[in-house]
């Protein structure tokens, strides 16, 4: 809770601080590409490993929520997005 009492202490809006560390914490990492790999390896996962288009859809799904990630900083920072109407 420290680090959110010195983010509002210094005056940063809330609500905009909020929405920035939960994009950033929604970041896709190297943990979530190990963790596409192991579901996919029928070595460790036997019978229970991820067909192709799990992980497809693993992928799109990651996309898309970069996508909308990605957006919503934009707005945040006051970027216009051409593709969406204000």
């Amino acid at each position: 809770m420290v680090p959110a009492f010195i983010v509002v202490g210094l005056g940063v809006n809330a609500t905009s601080a909020l929405v920035i560390s939960q994009v950033f914490s929604a970041l896709p990492s190297d943990t979530h590409d190990r963790a596409v790999a192991l579901h996919a390896a029928p070595d460790i996962m036997g019978s229970f490993a991820n067909g192709r288009m799990t992980r497809i859809a693993a992928i799109a799904g990651t996309a898309v929520v970069m996508l909308l990630n990605t957006i919503l900083l934009l707005q945040t920072f006051g970027v216009p997005v051409p593709f969406l109407k204000e």
